[in-house]
């Protein structure tokens, strides 16, 4: 079952921890309708993305072992890692987003 968030419930710019059962998904607001979701763990060594990512360009950046991560495919373009980032796909449903985990 899919992850609904309320729009209402994520600021412009912020990254914010949701629950789905016993995973923790991390979703970004870029602002408009730019929503992107990913697994809150670094795939190198755990960090937990929400406390240690930053977001620049297209980019995730863990600060753990500056691993940069592609916002759009998860894939690791620089750093301690080869292991691609999950990346969830979200959907539009009006006043809510729905991530598909």
């Amino acid at each position: 079952m899919p992850l609904r968030v309320r729009k209402s419930d994520i600021k412009v710019g912020e990254k914010k921890v949701f629950k789905d059962g016993e995973k923790e998904i991390l979703v970004i607001y870029l602002g408009g309708n730019k929503f992107i979701a990913v697994n809150n763990k670094c795939p190198h060594l755990g960090c937990k993305l929400d406390k240690t990512g930053v977001i620049i360009r297209e980019e995730l950046i863990c600060q753990c072992h500056f691993t940069h991560f592609s916002l759009s495919t998860g894939e690791p373009r620089k750093g301690a890692t080869k292991k691609q980032l999950i990346i969830y796909k979200v959907n539009d449903k009006g006043d809510e987003i729905e991530v598909e985990t």
